[in-house]
């Protein structure tokens, strides 16, 4: 490996890591605290078309 493949394996690195820590910083100020209640009967309505059949701990 010549000293110019050496020095864009480094650039390549160093570019990686920085978007890396950008995404990571994003994700951490902006999504981390985001949450999406489920409601499993509506969910069961879009995916079966119709409502599951109550099970024993529903009843």
């Amino acid at each position: 490996m010549n000293r110019q493949d050496r020095s864009l394996t480094r650039k390549l690195a160093i570019a990686l890591a920085i978007k890396l820590a950008v995404l990571t910083g994003l994700w951490w100020g902006f999504v981390r605290e985001q949450r999406v209640p489920v409601d499993t009967d509506a969910a069961a309505m879009q995916l079966l078309g119709s409502r599951p059949a109550p099970t024993a701990s529903q009843e």
